[in-house]
């Protein structure tokens, strides 16, 4: 869950399809924004709270839902078929640079699902969501997560950093991502510290 400002932004997964809402505190009511997420994992709002972007995690996507603008409504792809899978997602509130949090190097079945039809993609990948943890393939030691400028009126979004622990020596399965204050804070699912980039 996001908090930023006057509204709250929640993520319902059922099964593999996830509604991204908005909860105003001003008024007792819940507004889908968007649906049909493959397993939103990290959301972040920006600094003039103009749009949210979210870590799809299954569909190894960053996407952008614009909250004010020409562009209200509408639900952008940022990063397509990233160099791994998202998890954690954040904004900076100084710089106006987003992150993703990048918990797995991509598993060799992420690539053939990227090359079938989406109807049989679909299917492939809910077979996989129901497969017992015990059948799953096992997360690979890795760390990383990306910067990025998420795009404006005027320029498309980019990637301006990349910072990867290969082997995962000093952090692994990165799923938490929060900057402040120039640096950036790293949760992990296996370490037992907080990491702590300096990104100046």
């Amino acid at each position: 869950m996001g908090h930023n400002g006057g509204f709250k932004t929640l993520c319902f997964e059922e099964l593999e399809i996830v509604d991204c809402c908005v909860i105003s505190q001003k008024a007792a009511r819940v507004d889908v924004l968007a649906n049909g997420i493959w397993f939103a994992n990290g959301i972040g709002v920006d600094k003039d709270e103009k749009f949210i972007v979210v870590s799809e995690t299954f569909a190894a996507r960053y996407l952008k839902y614009h909250i004010q603008g020409p562009k209200q409504g509408e639900l952008e792809v940022v990063l397509n078929e990233m160099i791994g899978l998202p998890d954690g997602a954040d904004c900076s509130h100084t710089t106006g640079l987003c992150y993703a949090a990048i918990v797995s190097s991509p598993p060799p079945i992420l690539k053939l699902l990227f090359s079938l039809p989406p109807v049989v993609n679909r299917f492939v990948r809910t077979l996989f969501m129901m497969t017992p943890p015990s059948l799953q393939p096992k997360p690979v030691h890795y760390g990383c997560f990306i910067e990025l400028f998420p795009g404006d009126e005027n320029n498309p979004p980019k990637i301006t950093r990349v910072v990867q622990d290969l082997h995962g020596e000093d952090l692994r399965l990165i799923t938490g991502v929060t900057e402040y204050g120039g640096k950036l804070y790293l949760g992990s699912l296996e370490n037992d510290v907080v990491g702590v980039y300096d990104l100046k």
